[in-house]
């Protein structure tokens, strides 16, 4: 079981070098970096299993990368997040990896607190990149309303479900460091959490419609909030037109529709737009365009005794790309789902 663990997970760090997923190149190398080292505790597992103890540089080397397993993961979230990013500012997530290798070899007495750190060491990462990882998907959520309408498949919820994953393994192999007579059934959790794992890392997506170069520019517009950019006049004027531009071109029913684009139909900046939004409207973007959207679904809920739409046939009519932000957007605006208004009408 080790070995097809292993081997599974080697497949798919050669798999990401070469971004099978054709998409966040540089995120997807420190994913299969973490899949490789995660690897190796796996071959290293077997090793001792079969009582292959003889090749001490092979076991070293195997070892070496485990502290590397959890900081290569959060390098590679914070590429999908910032794919402008340099990944050589995260060198120092690697110092312990770095200052583990030497110690490797053996041949010396080590104080117990130090065998101690370096056994459970993994753990202690485990939580603090855990906490660390969520914190920053929470924020790039709550950045992607201000620039896209519907973030379903981007909000990179499938690296918080490998999170999970990869939690679920350290969380088994402690269990099974105390309690050995569980390994058999762990053992087969191990192959279920790497199905998991895998899946995730090759059915993903593009984060941001852009080039990376564009990405800081938009997180610049959105989040910049200690600048009067406009007068109240000029704000006034550009949310005439923002409505205007809304009613009669009806721009919200593009289900690609982001915030450059709207800016680019209205000639604005992407600044101005946002600006516009936050001081003119008082809403983001996922809450204007989705308010248009639900408004238009409203009306074609309202007609289906006519049409006979059914509830995919709503949403996509309306803009929206999944049924998921769909469901959540209307009762975040009517209070209910649509087929509870439907059932009103």
């Amino acid at each position: 079981m080790y070995g097809l663990c292993g081997g599974s997970l080697w497949l798919l760090s050669f798999l990401l070098f070469f971004n099978l997923p054709k998409v966040n190149k540089k995120a997807n190398l420190f994913l299969g970096i973490c899949s490789f080292f995660l690897a190796s505790v796996f071959i290293q597992f077997l090793l001792e299993v079969l009582n292959l103890h003889g090749n001490g540089m092979l076991l070293s080397f195997l070892e070496c990368g485990r502290w590397a397993i959890l900081p290569s993961f959060f390098v590679a979230i914070n590429l999908y997040i910032s794919p402008d990013q340099s990944p050589y500012k995260y060198f120092l997530h690697f110092i312990p990896t770095l200052l583990l290798i030497p110690l490797l070899p053996g041949g010396y007495v080590l104080p117990d607190f130090l065998v101690y750190a370096i056994r459970y060491f993994l753990y202690i990462q485990l939580f603090a990149y855990g906490i660390w990882t969520y914190v920053l998907l929470r924020k790039h959520r709550a950045l992607l309303k201000k620039i896209s309408a519907d973030f379903h498949g981007v909000d990179l919820q499938w690296v918080l479900n490998i999170w999970w994953g990869i939690l679920l393994l350290g969380v088994l192999s402690l269990v099974v460091r105390f309690v050995p007579v569980l390994s058999p059934m762990v053992d087969g959790l191990y192959l279920l959490g790497i199905l998991f794992f895998s899946y995730y890392a090759l059915s993903q997506t593009a984060i941001y419609q852009l080039i990376d170069k564009q990405v800081p520019v938009i997180k610049e517009a959105v989040m910049c909030k200690d600048k009067e950019r406009l007068t109240a006049e000029q704000v006034g004027f550009f949310r005439e037109r923002l409505l205007n531009v809304m009613d009669n071109d009806k721009p919200y029913l593009d289900p690609t529709l982001t915030l450059p684009l709207l800016a680019d139909k209205i000639g604005l900046s992407v600044h101005e737009l946002s600006y516009v939004l936050n001081t003119g409207v008082d809403l983001n973007f996922y809450q204007f365009i989705n308010a248009y959207r639900i408004r238009h679904a409203q009306q074609l809920l309202a007609e289906n005794t006519r049409n006979n739409y059914t509830i995919q046939e709503i949403f996509i009519r309306s803009g929206f790309n999944s049924k998921t932000t769909f469901y959540m957007a209307f009762k975040q605006v009517v209070g209910m789902t649509p087929k509870q208004y439907l059932q009103q009408q």
